[in-house]
């Protein structure tokens, strides 16, 4: 309509327009993405080109794969108890379903277009974690932090950590296709890697190692030389190795590095102070050492009111925790006795440390250390999985997985995923409280919970389909962006939040409508 009455393309840079907003938007607020969604449609209406819209929607075969998995979501409505929260959990996902249908309807037909959609979603990144950096270190603002997962200050952690890996897979094809300006996308890179180690979060290492694998597969496809492409193999299967063999010894259980004895009960420090101790049988550990074990709190309360201003018997740490029983656990992971002699082998760093929350040396490293000690103490340490991400995961994939035994076929209804599944944790005697009894983590587990194995398949094989057909045409972002959001779906109900499904129905719209235009030079990236 607009482009009949200017004689311009109109309709098609509003589309650009509100294309590069939802791209900007998704590492920002869901305000812009809702903004962005409506512009879509509303552009597609103003369009009313309804035919050429029909005829695009018709002949697209991704529609018509992503609507079996609505049909046999809407056909679980017949064995749903509550409609309501049927149509809720329906309504929830119509962005899955928009957000292609408007691409669709109007799509991008000029490589730079699609470049400057990349653009936008690289730069709202890449400004939005420079941000999360800055606060967080304090070179401007002063907020408190009491667990390093609140970095992302515009939205979900584990969200943004999809972004951020897929913003990498972007930057890696900005140099494989040789663009203007190469060592951007190298900053850009080692900026992101940085960002994906420091803030600790599962789900980045997690798509990050797909992703890693995904290049792996790409070069050895690129390498005719024989014998190149196996030492290639080789080398790589070498470095999987120590990686596997790495976390082995990280993950598992640390040996008691002392043995307490009866005579142990009567030592005394060097200032004649007799030490404290906790029964055997009740006694903590940390980095192999006893934690109730060897305090003279006495010489330790005298000497650390020397050194903080945070008061040892009433303080706390920036979490909330007592700084005494912070600073009991960061001197026994060293190794050290809790008395005078021991303190003054503390540097003015550990001091920091203890006062900002820290109650192990290892989780004052931060990165992958601290991740995979945080991980190693929930392993060992499983008599109580609440406050625990890991554990919580695992008992709730528990849950689902009684679900799916009971319901195999035509699974529970999507409306009473809610009910089933408290019946579950309550089944299986969870020790869960009920704030942190949630669906399954598992997107494919939550799919066939909700409408039954044969829309599980429909839903599996919508995407396996995309990726084998990614990977056979060499469209290395396409895959990416596809090995990024199938990992995610392992870990996470990523459709369940409008982050997670406005990031998935938009980068499925992208890159189908742009396959012709991105990948249509030989199939080459």
């Amino acid at each position: 309509m607009l482009d009949k009455l200017t004689g311009k393309p109109v309709h098609y840079y509003i589309q650009l327009v509100a294309m590069m907003g939802i791209a900007a938007g998704l590492p920002l607020s869901k305000i812009p993405l809702s903004i962005g969604t409506m512009l879509l449609g509303l552009n597609v209406i103003l369009l009313w080109d309804w035919k050429n819209v029909w005829n695009r929607w018709r002949t697209n075969r991704w529609i018509w794969l992503l609507f079996a998995y609505l049909a046999m979501e809407l056909l679980s409505l017949a064995w749903s108890e509550n409609k309501s929260e049927a149509w809720n959990m329906i309504r929830r996902e119509l962005t899955l379903y928009a957000i292609p249908l408007t691409v669709i309807a109007i799509p991008l037909k000029k490589f730079t277009h699609y470049k400057w959609v990349v653009l936008s979603f690289l730069v709202a990144v890449f400004i939005t974690s420079f941000i999360n950096v800055g606060t967080y270190f304090h070179w401007w603002g002063s907020k408190v932090y009491d667990d390093i997962r609140s970095l992302s200050l515009f939205g979900s952690h584990l969200r943004y950590a999809m972004m951020i890996i897929l913003s990498i897979v972007f930057c890696a094809a900005w140099w494989i296709r040789r663009f203007p300006y190469r060592w951007i996308p190298v900053l850009l890179t080692a900026w992101f890697l940085y960002y994906t180690i420091l803030s600790q979060i599962g789900m980045g290492l997690f798509t990050l190692s797909g992703i890693i694998l995904l290049m792996f597969w790409f070069k050895v496809k690129s390498i005719r030389t024989r014998w190149i492409k196996r030492t290639f193999i080789v080398s790589f299967g070498a470095c999987v190795l120590f990686v596997a063999g790495f976390l082995y010894v990280k993950l598992k259980p640390v040996p008691h590095k002392v043995t307490i004895s009866p005579y142990d009960y009567l030592e005394k420090t060097v200032n004649g102070n007799t030490y404290g101790f906790d029964l055997i049988d009740s006694m903590n550990w940390e980095n192999g050492y006893p934690v109730q074990a060897f305090i003279a709190d006495e010489e330790l309360e005298k000497e650390w009111n020397k050194a903080s201003r945070v008061n040892y018997r009433t303080g706390v740490d920036l979490k909330g925790n007592p700084i005494r029983n912070i600073l009991w656990r960061y001197m026994t992971s060293k190794g050290f006795r809790k008395d005078s002699l021991d303190f003054h082998k503390m540097s003015a760093r550990d001091i920091r440390n203890v006062e900002l929350g820290f109650a192990s040396v290892e989780m004052a490293k931060g990165g992958i250390s601290a991740q995979l000690y945080r991980m190693r103490g929930q392993l060992n340490d499983a008599e109580d999985p609440n406050g625990k991400s890991l554990l919580e995961k695992i008992e709730s994939l528990k849950a689902g997985w009684t679900i799916v035994k009971q319901h195999p076929l035509a699974g529970v209804g999507i409306g009473d995923l809610k009910t089933a599944f408290t019946e579950a944790y309550q089944t299986n005697h969870s020790k869960l409280t009920p704030e942190n009894q949630h669906l399954t983590h598992n997107q494919f587990l939550t799919t066939w919970i909700a409408a039954g194995i044969f829309c599980f398949l429909a839903f599996t094989g919508f995407w396996l389909i995309q990726l084998v057909v990614a990977l056979k045409i060499n469209a290395f972002e396409w895959a990416g962006f596809l090995v990024i959001t199938l990992l995610s779906f392992l870990i996470e109900d990523t459709l369940q939040t409008q982050t997670g499904v406005t990031f998935a129905a938009f980068f499925f719209a992208f890159f189908i409508t742009g396959k012709q235009v991105l990948y249509r030079s030989n199939g080459q990236v």
